[in-house]
Formats: structure tokens, C-alpha cells, sequence
């Protein structure tokens, strides 16, 4: 089953996790004009930035870091 975010009322930021939420598979933000669809199993969202961020800090994953492709 998909999980999705399809054109929030504001910014939403969230974290994919698999089955059994101890690896986080992916991450980011779905802006009022766009949609994202996951096939990971749990989608968590948050509507706090800062929240948002310290979920993925406490994990050891730092959340603006730029990606290898986007340098």
C-alpha cells in the first residue's frame, strides 16, 4: 500500500521509515503545489519544520545537508 502527501493546505515535512521504523528510507518537504507518493510503509508527517528536524538530528541525520548530486 502507498503512502502520499497530495497537495497539503501548507508546507508538510516528512520521514519515511521501513516496516519495522528503524531505518529511515527517505525525507523532505511537499510544497502546497506538489504530491509525493511512498511505497515505504510508514509516512510520518509534520507541519513544524523544527520538529520535523530534531526527529532526523536525534537519528543522526542531518537534515540540510546537501545531496552528492545536488553539489
Amino acid at each position: 500500500m502507498a503512502n502520499s502527501i497530495i497537495y497539503p493546505t501548507q508546507t508538510t515535512y516528512f520521514i519515511c521509515y521501513n516496516a519495522d521504523r528503524v531505518d529511515v528510507m527517505s525525507y523532505g518537504s511537499v510544497e502546497p503545489t506538489q504530491q509525493m507518493e511512498t511505497g515505504q510503509p510508514i509516512l510520518d508527517t509534520y507541519l513544524d519544520e523544527q520538529q520535523w528536524a530534531l526527529v532526523l538530528i536525534e537519528r543522526g541525520i542531518e537534515p540540510y545537508a546537501k545531496k552528492e548530486e545536488e553539489l
